[in-house]
């Protein structure tokens, strides 16, 4: 059966303002829904107030029917110019007929997808989009809302939006608990921790602490019981739960470099604060203890962001004054051997769970009772080390296994060095690593270099030692390390495999490789992988793969950056050998055209930084690239007069090389531009005109169209708006001829500007509607942020003021929420129009509408313009 449920959003509001012509608005709801229901074959199960219970047969005509009736309720002239808004949700199960009705969860569900509605909204349930068949009703389309968090509900819900010609399309977000997509899915149910969830509830209540970090022994469910809490938390944060994972950070900056990643904002302390402080959300930021200035990057947080709530996990505190630090013990063991206090005990509840993953038919016994108490007790209750364990049952019995603990597979309780709270998580690998054939071994101590992850291609470059002429298959060794729960598949942006380790278990195998001496050895493979990796698809940004070679870079980053830190790292003698610095350069000049998009501009500028102190004297074309796209960097986020330094620095070092060609060209372009950015269009014209001749010249491809472009961009600056056009027209059909559409993108974006400015605004509207759905796929938020600020001044120069200023109120939000301020020369181009917008308003219809703009996202705005 399909269920409806329907009721009047607002209906108590709405009594108010009719007043005894509610009873005339109420009949009148009844009368065009249960036209709709009977059309469609519902069964009404139940009519209270103003809310409907029916019942269909088919999924297809409850969807057809909610469609009908929502129309009907659109086109109704409603008293005194209200509008009746009815919500309605839709579920397919199998509910339980009783007393002329019916009953179960389904029907519970069902009411849940409904209280989740806006008014005019229809919603729907995965289950419900499943059974409609295909094709679609006539004009019914389904909008994927992703997954929800119900109320009383444990599962995740998928829900749709039907979306029908004639009914409203842009709604809220869901009034869900929230979609819980910054948050990782576990695989499995959490097992105990009632009593610290509670706790935990309780303290981040109103009035609560701000800060809560959670404190134990690796391996002791931290990060788990923190998902837990963040989940049942969601409600009570507007803005949101994120999950922030710094297994892979080392350091302050890097920390806030992967808090600004989550939050989509500028790297650094200043944006991400900017950004926070206008927020009301909870951060769970997990695993601090290997972090050098955590504690002040927390501080920091919680003085720029009032209404920032964060839960860390650390083993150990931050020593904060208003840190609040609970412990998270093991879980509890048996108090005897007995099948009772097995059965009692959490320790074991997780060990049954896990094993019954691998082995469905495992139960927990009087025969094995003793057996899974005595390993849940060598293993002292730590849950990862449950977990690995649990998962040999695939092949052991509990005896087999206990039989193992205690043969001296635990590696460290000897260890007086050795902290305990590491002593048995270390026992618990060691003990899965000890399992494996020596070849195994070796691999999965290799595989410990990754960071986030690799595919088979690098997973091949780092187990081949040269041994094998033929190499070595990864696949087979993979396969053995998942059965032995020491790395985990997941797939990759291309839908290849990707091998990953938990960070405990990487840190071991790391320990393993460096006990071999070969640690620097395998670091250096994997440094010079992922040179071949940047090498190789970096320059394939410029062409038509841009795309597919930017989603696999963003794969990459976490293995590019521990690659860099590798060749910076110093020797025992405090030296960088020359041949990590070579590796270093190659790396950073390879990713040069990667870092062109605005957001990565103050990770770029770190490295390349380092990267060229580094160098000293020594030159070449490399060092030169970097040079000069750190004076574009430069110019580009405001420090005009050290982009200009930078940029005399790389044409010097260019032409002491002989370059005459596209290097060169290029130092001279951002020379320019860096130039032109400092107030001094006279000098960098000449610059262009320069690089014009250079790039006119060279052999290799050249930046020319860059040049062109940057060319005209100047002559519209000053005004000679036909010369910037053709300048436009040049640099887009060369880019083209080039396969550079990435770049032609931009540039026929910057000729619409133009268009506007030369009065042919209707073209310019018509070229800018043609590229707003490649911004919108664009990750780049400062490309948006662009694209919406130009397509509102057109706007405004047509008449739409309204329409204007409602983009102007969202990307005002935007650049307040990302930290990107607006450059002077943009401010020069977009000021007038929006100023005439202004005028054309009065000031509250003015403060109304950009108010509005606020409300709403850059994102929906634009979408609505192209599907208008």
């Amino acid at each position: 059966m399909t269920l409806l449920f329907s009721d009047i959003e607002g209906s108590t509001v709405l009594l108010g303002r009719l007043g005894p012509d509610y009873a005339d608005a109420l009949g009148a709801h009844r009368r065009i829904l249960r036209s709709a229901w009977a059309e469609h074959r519902g069964a009404e199960l139940g009519t209270e107030g103003d809310s409907f219970f029916v019942a269909f047969e088919a999924a297809v005509d409850a969807v057809s029917a909610a469609v009908q009736a929502q129309r009907g309720l659109t086109r109704f002239s409603w008293p005194e110019g209200e509008r009746v808004r009815v919500r309605m949700g839709i579920h397919t199960g199998t509910p339980t007929a009783y007393d002329g009705g019916y009953v179960g969860m389904d029907v519970h569900r069902c009411a849940r997808v409904a209280g989740a509605a806006h008014g005019g909204q229809i919603v729907i349930s995965d289950v419900t989009a499943d059974n409609l068949g295909s094709p679609l009703p006539h004009d019914v389309r389904l909008l994927d809302l992703g997954l929800h968090q119900l109320k009383d509900l444990p599962e995740l819900e998928r829900l749709y939006q039907v979306q029908a010609d004639g009914l409203p399309a842009q709604f809220p977000p869901l009034k869900s608990l929230g979609a819980v997509s910054r948050l990782p899915s576990p695989a499995t149910p959490l097992v105990g921790r009632e009593a610290e969830l509670a706790q935990l509830g309780a303290l981040l209540g109103p009035g609560g602490a701000r800060l809560v970090t959670l404190t134990g022994p690796g391996g002791s469910g931290k990060t788990r019981l923190a998902l837990e809490l963040a989940r049942r938390c969601v409600a009570d944060f507007p803005d949101g739960v994120h999950f922030i994972p710094l297994a892979e950070s080392r350091t302050a900056d890097q920390m806030w470099d992967a808090i600004a990643e989550t939050l989509g904002a500028p790297s650094g302390p200043t944006p991400v604060l900017a950004r926070l402080g206008t927020l009301r959300l909870l951060l769970v930021i997990d695993n601090l203890e290997q972090l050098d200035g955590a504690d002040r990057v927390i501080a920091q947080i919680l003085h720029g962001a009032r209404e920032v709530t964060l839960v860390a996990t650390s083993r150990r505190p931050l020593h904060l004054s208003t840190e609040q630090e609970i412990p998270v013990p093991p879980l509890g063991l048996p108090s005897d051997d007995g099948l009772t206090a097995a059965q009692a005990s959490l320790a074991v509840q997780l060990f049954v769970q896990q094993g019954r993953r691998v082995r469905p038919d495992f139960g927990l016994g009087a025969e094995n009772a003793a057996d899974v108490v005595a390993v849940c007790r060598g293993l002292d209750g730590l849950p990862l080390a449950i977990e690995i364990a649990g998962a040999r049952l695939k092949v052991l019995t509990p005896r087999a296994l206990l039989a193992r603990l205690n043969t001296g597979l635990d590696m460290s309780t000897t260890k007086h060095d050795v902290a305990d709270r590491q002593r048995t998580l270390r026992a618990t690998i060691a003990w899965s690593y000890d399992l494996l054939p020596p070849e195994s071994q070796t691999a999965f101590a290799r595989l410990g270099v990754f960071e986030g992850g690799a595919d088979l291609p690098a997973v091949s470059a780092i187990l081949d030692d040269g041994s094998d002429p033929a190499g070595v298959d990864p696949l087979e060794v993979i396969v053995s390390l998942v059965d032995a729960s020491l790395v985990r598949v997941t797939e990759n942006h291309d839908g290849e495999p990707r091998v990953e380790l938990l960070e405990t278990v990487r840190a071991f195998a790391v320990d393993r490789l460096a006990s071999t001496g070969t640690l620097d050895r395998v670091r250096g493979q994997h440094a010079r992988h992922y040179l071949r990796v940047v090498e190789t698809v970096g320059p394939q940004l410029r062409g038509d793969r841009f795309w597919q070679a930017r989603a696999e870079l963003d794969a990459e980053q976490s293995n590019v950056r521990a690659a860099l830190r590798w060749c910076l790292e110093a020797e025992p003698s405090g030296d960088i050998t020359t041949g990590r610095s070579e590796l270093a350069l190659r790396l950073c000049s390879g990713l040069c055209d990667y870092w062109t998009d605005g957001a990565k501009y103050v990770e770029a500028r770190q490295w390349l930084e380092a990267v060229i102190a580094r160098a000293e004297t020594t030159v070449s074309i490399e060092l030169a690239r970097c040079v000069s796209f750190l004076t574009g960097a430069l110019a580009t986020i405001g420090e005009a007069e050290e982009a200009r330094r930078r940029g005399l620095q790389a044409v010097s070092m260019l032409r002491a090389l002989g370059d005459t060609g596209y290097e060169l060209a290029e130092a001279l372009r951002v020379s320019a531009a860096a130039t032109h950015y400092g107030g001094n269009p006279g000098a960098a014209r000449l610059l262009l005109e320069e690089a014009l001749e250079v790039g006119r010249g060279s052999t290799d491809g050249g930046p020319y169209h860059r040049i062109l472009d940057n060319l005209a961009d100047l002559e519209s600056h000053e005004r000679n708006y036909h010369r910037s056009l053709e300048l436009h027209d040049e640099a887009i059909a060369l880019a083209q001829a080039a396969g550079h559409f990435e770049a032609a993108r931009v540039w026929r974006h910057n000729r619409a500007c133009v268009l506007r400015l030369v009065g042919q605004v209707a073209e310019a509207r018509d070229e800018m509607l043609e590229l707003i759905p490649a911004s919108l796929r664009h990750p780049s938020t400062w490309n948006l942020i662009t694209m919406a600020e130009d397509f509102g001044a057109i706007l405004a120069d047509l008449g739409q003021h309204h329409d204007a200023v409602r983009l102007l109120g969202a990307v005002d939000l935007l650049r307040e929420r990302s930290g990107y301020p607006r450059a002077r020369l943009q401010e020069s181009e977009i000021h007038e129009a929006y100023a005439a917008s202004k005028a054309c308003l009065s000031p509250q219809d003015w403060q109304d509408t950009f108010q509005g703009g606020r409300n709403t996202t850059v994102n929906a705005l634009l979408e609505a313009h192209v599907t208008d």
